[in-house]
């Protein structure tokens, strides 16, 4: 049985998507370890692309030929489609090589799967995961700390871990069909609102740039053209919104109340500990993801850092406008418009 009717029909998802962390052991069925080979295969197409004056919003997996990794990549996308919706890649010594060539490492890499979007009002294509230490940082991933269970409004969301935190820092991942099938079989009164959905704040708007809210309400268990599970759970645009006018009833908050909980429960959610060299990518649409909290070096040279990659999948289905955040401006219709 597909994920297809399960919101019409309010039925569990079976299949590989609705996992729990308990089916996993540490770094096994989701976790791919390149070989020596492949790893030549990656410094040679990266040095090709440095050769290329590309800018990293212009790549593609053209650009950065694999022989024969490239094949292993285009099968990890269908994991990553309608398998568990994650994957982890290891065997990048970071040491080897200069902060710019382990750029063009992962936004090539990415590129097998999808294409890179702005991520932020600067225009980033790629961005950088580290507590910057600025009073008022309005976006979680330039800050220390904790980060609640979210998807980003992308289709893929991709890290590469530079350095880790002295202690903590664990990116936490659960199956959004998990929570789905378990508030159907706990609180399926719960389920009207989250499929219904929300107004969103959209960050944008502080600028001028948009409406301060979406016009349409976004559904938290949605449907894409195909069937399949499409996810929107961003809590802090969620409360956003309703500190602008799109006020919550009280079964909403008790939804988006139970829905965290049990993305945080022991046995549902799988924790990963990034190792330097790590390269994690998780589907946006079937996943949410968070982080626990951490204690970083004090030295600046030894946070922790990591880059990441906002992706659109053109070849995936399509998502209908009503499952969109922003306006479309960007590649493949995603993305955070630029400031002027």
């Amino acid at each position: 049985m597909t994920a297809s009717g399960f919101l019409a029909e309010r039925r569990p998802i079976t299949g590989p998507m609705a996992w729990t962390g308990a089916d996993f052991g540490p770094r096994s069925e989701w976790h791919y370890a390149f070989s020596p080979a492949q790893l030549a295969e990656i410094e040679a197409a990266a040095a090709h692309l440095g050769t290329l004056g590309r800018a990293l919003s212009e790549v593609t997996s053209a650009d950065f030929p694999l022989p024969t990794l490239g094949d292993e990549l285009r099968r990890m996308d269908e994991v990553l489609r309608s398998g568990c919706g994650f994957v982890l890649f290891s065997g990048i010594d970071v040491t080897r090589h200069s902060e710019d060539m382990l750029r063009l490492i992962f936004v090539g890499i990415g590129s097998y799967f999808g294409v890179s979007v702005s991520q932020s009002h600067r225009g980033d294509y790629l961005g950088d995961v580290i507590d910057r230490a600025e009073p008022g940082n309005e976006r979680p991933y330039r800050r220390g700390g904790t980060i609640s269970m979210h998807r980003d409004p992308s289709d893929i969301v991709g890290l590469f871990c530079l350095r880790n935190a002295k202690e903590g820092g664990l990116s936490r991942v659960a199956s959004a069909a998990t929570i789905w099938n378990t508030m159907l079989a706990e609180r399926p009164d719960l389920l009207e609102p989250l499929i219904e959905g929300f107004r969103f704040y959209r960050p944008t708007a502080d600028r001028g740039d948009s409406p301060a809210l979406t016009p349409v309400s976004i559904p938290v268990f949605a449907q894409d053209a195909d069937g399949q599970l499409h996810c929107s759970y961003i809590p802090e645009l969620i409360r956003s919104a309703a500190q602008h006018g799109a006020e919550l009833s009280a079964q909403a908050l008790e939804a988006l109340k139970v829905f965290e909980e049990i993305a945080n429960r022991d046995g549902v959610f799988l924790d990963m500990e990034f190792q330097p060299g790590d390269m994690q990518f998780l589907n946006d649409r079937t996943t949410v993801h968070g982080r626990t909290d951490y204690r970083d070096w004090p030295e600046q040279d030894r946070k922790r850092h990591l880059f990441r990659l906002w992706m659109m999948c053109p070849h995936w289905s399509e998502a209908t406008r009503r499952l969109r955040v922003f306006d479309e401006f960007d590649r493949a219709g995603g993305g955070i418009r630029k400031a002027a």
